[in-house]
């Protein structure tokens, strides 16, 4: 009887999304197959993407769409050359099928399918270091957030540097030849702010105290587009529930009618271009609302959008003193009926 090959069932942005968070690790010695690439271990809930070169070490993951078998793959660094572009040709929401077997990868999707070669040589084991280094962090047990866009600025600080921290709200120092630096961590909203619900998390992946499996059921979706989105659908329902309880036969209900229309009206806009705009680009997305929520904390959109509006060759001007027009029609108007 033939042996069944596992089929493994994911969308085509998270697969480019486990790629894209590794491959910077692989190594560029294709004499040393075994870490010239990204290899990929499903353990029947996740799919892990695993790269390294020996000085760093990542290791991603994702959730199957549903319960599968055991498998894994070895995808060479030439090979990534030519997968990746293919990968990116899809829309995020694509569903692919894995399908691991003796000759290789099979990638299958709407138009057909993709036979991708995979290496046969043996990947370090990796579970025991990520479990000893969670079991054997420093003295805090919460742990540290940076912004990774903010760690790429020392590129050019040194070829080498030492880093340390001491506490969790501490700066993280580095140290180089003739230089220092310091770096603040950022806020962290999750909940698993401390290592040991870290460590409870991917118990089910690293082995010995956890399950190797778990039941599958759907999750809440962190970050900001999901937030955002949320926020955006109360908001429609809150706006469109509203504006049929105001008074219309009063100027000020009138206002108010009107008031909460538009604010149902772009918050149901926003909420479909947000879903759109992460159906085409997941992390755009995500990058996306955070830089936007950070310029609505900040209170200075005003000034944002006046400059936004002249760049675009618009008159903002123009447009405010237009409206300054329209208030004093509006208070002529309200002067006029008061005194008759």
């Amino acid at each position: 009887m033939p042996r069944r090959t596992p089929v493994t069932t994911i969308n085509a942005h998270k697969l480019q999304r486990l790629i894209k968070q590794t491959r910077p690790h692989v190594s560029p010695d294709d004499t040393l197959p075994h870490i010239n690439g990204v290899r990929f271990e499903c353990d029947g809930v996740h799919i892990h993407a695993l790269a390294t070169d020996r000085y760093t070490f990542a290791a991603a993951r994702t959730r199957v769409r549903e319960e599968t078998d055991i498998w894994s793959a070895m995808i060479s660094e030439q090979t990534l050359n030519w997968l990746v572009p293919w990968l990116e040709a899809h829309e995020g929401d694509t569903i692919l099928d894995l399908s691991a077997g003796e000759d290789g990868l099979t990638i299958t999707d709407d138009d057909g399918k993709l036979a991708v070669p995979v290496s046969t040589a043996a990947f370090p084991k990796w579970q025991h270091l990520y479990r000893n280094a969670l079991q054997d962090a420093a003295t805090s047990g919460a742990l540290v957030s940076f912004d990774t866009k903010m760690l790429a600025r020392w590129k050019h600080a040194d070829t080498h540097l030492r880093v340390w921290q001491t506490a969790a709200e501490k700066p993280l120092l580095f140290v180089g030849e003739d230089f220092l630096g310091l770096q603040m961590p950022c806020r962290y909203r999750g909940d698993d702010a401390g290592r040991d619900a870290v460590l409870s998390d991917w118990s089910g992946s690293l082995g010995k105290g956890g399950k190797l499996t778990e039941s599958l059921k759907p999750l809440p979706q962190p970050g900001a587009v999901a937030e955002m989105a949320e926020e955006m659908l109360r908001q429609t329902l809150r706006s469109t529930a509203e504006m049929f309880g105001v008074d219309m036969d009063t100027e000020k209900g009138r206002g108010a009618f009107n008031a909460w229309v538009h604010s149902g009206i772009y918050a149901w806009s926003a909420y479909r271009i947000l879903q759109a705009l992460k159906k085409a680009d997941p992390d755009l997305a995500e990058v996306t609302v955070r830089d936007l929520n950070e310029q609505l904390e900040s209170g200075e959109i005003g000034e944002w959008a006046w400059d936004e509006a002249e760049q675009a060759g618009h008159n903002p001007q123009q447009w405010h003193d237009e409206y300054e027009a329209h208030l004093k029609k509006l208070a002529e108007k309200a002067a006029d009926e008061t005194a008759a």
